[in-house]
């Protein structure tokens, strides 16, 4: 048995969850992939995966072994692009997760760039919100804002975005604006459900103090953007980062209700595994995404 392709085949498994996705992915047969696992599990001893006729599921045994093999065959990876051709072009393929709405508006242009400087790099794109399992996905970065969660990976900061509390000029002439905080109670706010606490928003008053108020409204959504088209439309009041809000309150299609009050700040991180060794195409990402972003003002 190839003990490295067995490696590549089981690592493909277990990110797919699925031996005809492993099969259709790497161009082998379904029946050569089961042989590749079980020559592994017989020469372990154990049970990697476990599976029936729907579906496969991971043992802890198979967790662990995935962690090593990444490994493994990441070092192989780093040695062998330090050698020929590969110093110079770098290839093969690196798995991006970025959240929708930053990375639809900041991040994809600078892939577009990135791309066109190393083509033989393939990039594969998902984007979501949801924070990621950098142990199980197969993510090699992820790009994500504000507060992490877990200890299961490496963050570098890439950029800044600040909070604000913004409405359309058609909510505040039927509603009126904000003298303080406190008149957010008064009013229909449109809630963003993957914060932490989607009804409670907290500011800092030009004293320093922070505040927290309740609050609550008629919509609750998991996308920033279509909370920002809420707003413009007149429908509540929001509070979300400018890199989403910085243009209409240029237009004045968005008025900042609490201009003395300062809102959040979070950062945007690109974050990967805890690896001994990175890949080289993984690092050219990473220090590209850091230059571009660094000095972004939105």
């Amino acid at each position: 048995m190839d003990k490295l392709q067995a490696m590549k085949v089981f690592c493909r498994v277990y990110e797919a969850e699925s031996f005809k996705l492993a099969s259709d992915s790497l161009g082998i047969s379904r029946p050569m992939v089961t042989r590749y696992i079980n020559s592994i599990e017989e020469e372990l001893g154990t049970k990697l995966l476990q599976r029936n006729t729907r579906n496969i599921s991971i043992t802890h045994a198979g967790r662990k072994y995935y962690q090593h093999c990444v490994a493994i065959l990441d070092a192989i990876e780093e040695a062998e692009s330090e050698i020929g051709d590969l110093t110079q072009k770098p290839k093969g393929l690196l798995k991006i997760s970025v959240p929708m709405d930053f990375g639809l508006s900041y991040v994809v242009p600078l892939l577009d760039d990135f791309s066109r400087i190393y083509p033989e790099i393939e990039l594969d794109v998902d984007f979501s919100d949801k924070r990621v399992d950098m142990t199980e996905s197969g993510v090699d970065i992820a790009i994500r804002g504000g507060d992490l969660g877990g200890d299961q990976f490496v963050a570098r900061p890439l950029c800044y975005s600040k909070g604000y509390v913004c409405a359309s000029p058609e909510y505040i002439a039927k509603h009126g604006g904000l003298d303080c905080i406190d008149n957010l109670a008064d009013h229909s706010c449109l809630l963003y459900s993957n914060a932490l606490s989607p009804n409670r928003w907290t500011l800092t008053n030009d004293k320093g103090i922070s505040q927290t108020m309740s609050v609550s409204g008629s919509f609750v959504v998991n996308n920033g953007g279509a909370l920002t088209r809420f707003a413009l439309a007149g429908l509540g009041i929001i509070y979300q980062p400018d890199f989403l809000l910085a243009k209409y309150i240029a237009s004045g299609e968005l008025v900042n209700l609490l201009p003395h009050y300062q809102g959040y700040e979070i950062c945007f991180y690109a974050i990967y595994p805890q690896r001994k060794l990175m890949s080289r195409k993984t690092r050219l990402l990473l220090d590209f995404l850091q230059e571009r972003l660094a000095n972004t003002k939105f």
